[in-house]
This record gives structure tokens, C-alpha cells and sequence, in this order.
């Protein structure tokens, strides 16, 4: 540590046991610090706190003294905080206007560190959009924050599924901001969180492809997800997704935030009454 430098809230006293091995280049950083402090003709260090950060998609990995620890049994651990606490996730979808039934849009993408040889379900989702300047992870307004994963629903939808007249205040929110995992990842300020939304799009911008499958008709299926292993998008009726996924032997299944949005989804239609999906 510099000399001008304060030890945060999380720094770890010396006498507390560490639980993790740290190495960078497989080297440990304990090592590494009396290393340092060899070459700097300094005090060795003990290593009390380190931060990994990502300025591009804004994610920032901190060990130290782990929040969670209560105060009479102090442990160290790693968290981490995104950028206004999360992300947003997009479930699309469509009703066929004579029978009801709900087509859902699934994009098919390779996700190596779930499966690394067939492409997985999922549904658009992304990194709540970064600001061109300003404190990366300063906690902000809900105003602010609701503010920007309404953006990043509607960016990353238009990327990765449909083009066309997609506008804000077609999106509707499912569900409260959610944590992915609240004993690891940091979302207090208020109103962070991941964002989940649905989208009803027209009857209109699908074609068949097979029986029971449908597809965005030419010139509305978006293309830049091609870069983030996304292979193709299909419309499947809502039962047949959920079957895929509740599959025990689908190695396909799996997504977290795919199985909340669907699930987000399927409640809120049965609150509005959809016959298919009642069990009378």
C-alpha cells in the first residue's frame, strides 16, 4: 500500500486465517508483495485486500474482509459489484390471435463455459450499459438506474433478436430487480439489481418454419449477436419451452437468468388467465 493511501472498510486485519489462495501468473501474491517490497527497499506487506476491474463492461471482483462476515467470526472472501447492480434480461414473445398460444423466442448460442460443444437456451440479456464519463461504480438514483436498464433491455433485444419498430414502452417489467447470488454480489444501492422484461411483439413479424416452431420473418432478425456465439432465434409455443428446460437430461437447459425470465413470464400469464396454461 502507499503510504497516502487509506485501507478500506474491507482491508483484513493479518491475524485474521485466509481460506483462499491468491496467485497471479501462479505465483502467490503474498510473494509477490514481498517481492515488491524488496525491490522498493520497503516494509513487507501482508495482503489485505486486492480489487480486479473491468472499466469496459464495468464489473469490479474485491477480496478482502467478506461483507457478510459477522463481526465475531471475521472471514476473507471475493465478491463482485456490475455497474448499477446488473444487468437486463429480455423475454419476447407473441399470441397467436384465434387460439391464444403463446410463442416464446428462444435464441440458441454457444456458451462454452456451460456446454462446450452444442449451443444452450437462453433469452437477450446484457451488461447495463456503461457512461461515456462519470465515477464507474458510484451508486446512483432508482430514477437513474431503472433509466438505464431500460436502455440496455431495449440495445440488447435489438441486437440479439428482432429489428424494427422496437420502442421503450413496449417493454414491461417482470418482477422486482433481482440478485443473482445475494451472498456474493453487491446490489445495495437502491434499485440495482438485474432487470428482467417482456416484450409482446405483433403476430405479424413471425413465419412458420416448422410445425410448431416459428421464425422472425426476413429482415427483423437481428444480426449482431452473431458476435457473442448467438446461431439462431426461434418462436416455440410456451409449453414446449418449458418442457426443455424442466428436462433433467437437457444439456441445453441450465441458464439461470433464462429460467427466471421464462418462469417471470409464465406467472404473469397465468395471472392474466391464459387458458393453456390453467390447470382446469
Amino acid at each position: 500500500m502507499k503510504n497516502n493511501e487509506e485501507k478500506p472498510s474491507y482491508a483484513l486485519d493479518p491475524l485474521v486465517a485466509r481460506d483462499w489462495e491468491l496467485k497471479a501468473n501462479g505465483i502467490r501474491l503474498e510473494e509477490l508483495l514481498a517481492a515488491y517490497a524488496q525491490q522498493q527497499r520497503s516494509d513487507i506487506q501482508a495482503l489485505e485486500w486486492f480489487t480486479a476491474t473491468n472499466t469496459m463492461i464495468g464489473i469490479a471482483y474485491t477480496y478482502g474482509l467478506h461483507p457478510n462476515a459477522p463481526a465475531g467470526r471475521p472471514y476473507d472472501g471475493v465478491w463482485k459489484r456490475e455497474y448499477a447492480g446488473g444487468g437486463s434480461v429480455i423475454v419476447a414473445y407473441a399470441e397467436e390471435p384465434q387460439t391464444r398460444q403463446i410463442y416464446v423466442g428462444i435464441l440458441w448460442q454457444r456458451r462454452r463455459l456451460h456446454h462446450p460443444t452444442i449451443p444452450v437456451l437462453a433469452v437477450p440479456r446484457g451488461y447495463t450499459q456503461m457512461p461515456e464519463q462519470g465515477e464507474l461504480f458510484a451508486r446512483q438514483s432508482k430514477e437513474v438506474v431503472e433509466h438505464l436498464h431500460d436502455q440496455t433491455a431495449l440495445l440488447e433485444l435489438t441486437e440479439e433478436m428482432v429489428k424494427g419498430a422496437i420502442h421503450l414502452d413496449m417493454f414491461e417489467p417482470l418482477g422486482p430487480p433481482a440478485t443473482s447470488n445475494n451472498a456474493d454480489v453487491d446490489t445495495l444501492g437502491e434499485g440495482e439489481g438485474v432487470y428482467f422484461y417482456r416484450i409482446e411483439l405483433p403476430w405479424s413479424y413471425l413465419e412458420a418454419e416448422s410445425p410448431d416452431t416459428l421464425r422472425l420473418k426476413a429482415g427483423l432478425e437481428a444480426t449482431q449477436g452473431v458476435v457473442e456465439g448467438i446461431l439462431r432465434c426461434q418462436f416455440m409455443p410456451i409449453q414446449r419451452v418449458l418442457e426443455l428446460l424442466d428436462d433433467p437430461d437437457n444439456p441445453a437447459a441450465g441458464c439461470f437468468f433464462t429460467e427466471v425470465a421464462i418462469g417471470r413470464l409464465t406467472r404473469y400469464l397465468q395471472r392474466q388467465g391464459y387458458p393453456l396454461l390453467c390447470n382446469n
